[in-house]
């Protein structure tokens, strides 16, 4: 999954990060990360992939979680169901989101590879139902019960520009993508200081969202260099995913 994603990246355009060393190489912990199109994701995997985060279950290799690390993403019931991308999803070892209670499962299934010590990247907006300057809308409330009861570090990362490679339903995406291989837009991407779990540690689960949505804001308004309006209420669902569905399709 990380070496498609770099090809992918490169072919389609290409990325500005910041904050590498943020990263963890070994877990536990967890990567939030803003979601505005499904054209992000590769970007998003191949700057992880670049600075020696695999998209992948822990090699458990001697050096592993020194030179190198791995990150488990959550990931829709859609992407997994996908000729193309299913199969890259499994062998990446996502987590697979599917609708309702299944959020519950996705959850626990990450809280137990959090205990193993893994890295877990998870999109906590659930979809890609972008704002018009693409900040980072209302997260819902799966990340925020993920890292209280896990008790680790959550990683902010921000994105900005990966629309400029397509937006909007999976043809518009795809289309957009196609152009973007002359345009060749850049993606601006940073990766925030680590939220350490006693910041957060005691809170309601609502001042948990707000607190780790708060600092995805302050990542994203530092690469974008743009405000950023209210986002509203929190949507109350359990888990979040990385959906392969346009816009107004929300997996959870």
């Amino acid at each position: 999954m990380g070496s498609v994603a770099v090809g992918l990246t490169a072919l389609f355009g290409r990325v500005r990060p910041e904050g590498l060393d943020h990263l963890p190489k070994r877990g536990p912990a967890i990567l939030a990360v803003n979601h505005t199109t499904i054209a992000d994701v590769p970007p998003v995997l191949a700057t992880l992939y670049r600075s020696g985060l695999r998209p992948s279950i822990p090699c458990e290799r001697p050096n592993c979680g020194a030179d190198h690390g791995h990150v488990r993403f959550m990931a829709s019931s859609q992407v997994f169901a996908s000729r193309t991308i299913g199969p890259l999803a499994r062998q990446a070892g996502m987590i697979e989101v599917g609708l309702r209670q299944a959020g519950a499962v996705a959850l626990r299934a990450a809280h137990d590879a959090l205990a193993r010590g893994e890295v877990v990247g998870i999109y906590p907006e659930g979809d890609v139902s972008a704002t018009e300057d693409g900040s980072p809308r209302r997260f819902r409330f799966g990340v925020g019960r993920l890292a209280a009861e896990a008790g680790v570090p959550v990683v902010p990362i921000a994105h900005h520009d990966a629309r400029r490679i397509g937006s909007g339903s999976v043809a518009r995406s795809l289309g957009g993508a196609l152009t973007s291989i002359v345009r060749r837009p850049t993606v601006r991407l940073r990766v925030g200081k680590p939220i350490r779990p006693d910041e957060f540690a005691g809170l309601p689960l609502r001042d948990v969202v707000d607190l780790v949505q708060d600092r995805v804001v302050e990542v994203w308004r530092a690469v974008s260099g743009e405000a950023v309006p209210d986002a509203g209420e929190a949507v109350p669902e359990a888990g979040e995913a990385v959906p392969e569905a346009g816009p107004q399709e929300k997996p959870l």
